[in-house]
């Protein structure tokens, strides 16, 4: 099995290698292209749809691990309707970014269809249902609380993932962290299946980054990172339906930690920014009215604050390969370990030392722009991270 694995990640890598530069001038084509402008961190026109790539790479790699293990000829297949309507609701959201990629769909149809996606995945079995307390032997059933638990957790790391692919290779190089860690951490479970997606995705991602990696050729887009997220989300939880530890309950949240973390602080600036809006145009029902710009991209993520500090491009994304690199062992330790004052202590302490790391550029780069607006003789700007009124939407 590890020698099937091993071919598969290498056939799922020369997959998307190879179909990467297709998709590329095919792209140019149908102008799915990200054009530079003042939010922006490249200078010139970047084909955005890489998640077919990925996906190309992905499925290749699938079909060979299908062969190679004689799943496709076993008549008895384990599950097949299960795993379908995971594939077909993957697809669903490939078609989606694809489609925003190309001609750009407002957020509430994207989250309309993130929140379908999930309740059928949920409806097909992939679920939340049981979470324990620490230090007890209790644990609680959600019964009908399962439905808007599970989505809630699906539709927010699609987002999550959405969320940070803003400089090149980020939000690929993440997502190659977090589905290594699944696949091990599905391997040490004994969850074939989900080892067998984790190991095609993350062959697929390795041939991607050779062209998305800075410079880039060709960026994820919202095909790739809303697939990305998407399908990561799902196979994440997969595992803990069958341990309902406390332990098994922190693994995909400290996986997850980065892009949870960031759309965290995002959501937070956003309101925060609405709020101090409201304060003169009308109060809450000003926010109530101009909610939609809390879905607005914005250069307020902890990348650009990177950039702000005078780190390269390739430095920032490494500095965040780092974070997501950290959380992942975490939750691989804390699983392989299976203590749950252990599973505690370092999960709080990861996310202490992240979450400090997070405020220290923040502050760091809002003491850099009042140093900048001081040293010459205008009137200050706006501060880079503050929601624009409007705008296509692009890379957040």
């Amino acid at each position: 099995m590890w020698i099937i694995g091993l071919q598969t990640l290498v056939v799922s890598a020369v997959a998307t290698w190879v179909a990467t530069p297709v998709v590329v001038r095919i792209a140019h084509r149908v102008g799915a292209v990200d054009l530079p402008g003042p939010r922006k961190v490249h200078a010139a026109p970047i084909p955005r749809i890489g998640g077919l790539a990925v996906f190309i790479g992905f499925v290749a790699g699938l079909l060979f691990a299908a062969f190679a293990t004689g799943y496709l000829g076993n008549a008895e297949r384990p599950r097949v309707g299960y795993w379908a309507v995971l594939g077909l609701a993957a697809v669903g959201m490939l078609l989606l970014g694809l489609l925003d990629d190309v001609r750009p769909v407002a957020f509430q149809w994207k989250f309309a269809a993130q929140v379908v996606a999930g309740t059928a995945v949920w409806a097909a079995g992939f679920r939340v249902e049981v979470i324990s307390w620490p230090f007890t032997n209790d644990a609680l059933q959600l019964g009908l609380w399962s439905l808007p638990v599970t989505v809630f957790w699906i539709v927010g790391i699609t987002n999550a993932f959405n969320l940070i692919d803003g400089l090149d290779g980020l939000a690929a190089g993440t997502a190659l962290i977090t589905t290594t860690t699944v696949a091990i951490l599905g391997v040490y479970g004994g969850h074939v299946a989900v080892s067998a997606i984790s190991v095609a995705l993350a062959g697929s991602l390795v041939g991607f980054l050779r062209h998305n990696f800075n410079p880039a050729r060709i960026f994820l887009g919202d095909s790739g990172s809303l697939f990305l997220g998407f399908t990561l989300a799902v196979i994440s939880i997969h595992g803990s339906q069958k341990n309902v530890t406390a332990v098994a309950v922190l693994a995909p949240l400290l996986v997850m930690g980065y892009p949870i973390l960031d759309t965290l602080l995002s959501v937070a600036r956003r309101l925060n920014y609405l709020r101090e809006d409201s304060a003169q145009q009308g109060g809450l029902l000003y926010i109530a009215r101009n909610m939609q710009r809390v879905f607005l991209p914005d250069r307020g993520h902890v990348h650009h604050r990177l950039l702000e500090l005078g780190l390269s491009h390739r430095g920032a994304v490494l500095a965040l390969y780092m974070c997501a690199a950290a959380l992942a062992a975490g939750a691989l330790a804390i699983v392989i370990v299976n203590s749950l004052v252990v599973a505690l202590v370092l999960a709080g302490t990861l996310a202490l030392l992240t979450t400090g790391f997070f405020a220290y550029v923040l502050v760091r780069a809002r003491a850099a722009r009042r140093r900048r607006a001081t040293s010459v003789d205008v009137s200050p700007p706006t501060p880079t991270g503050r929601l624009a009124s409007g705008g296509a939407p692009g890379r957040n």
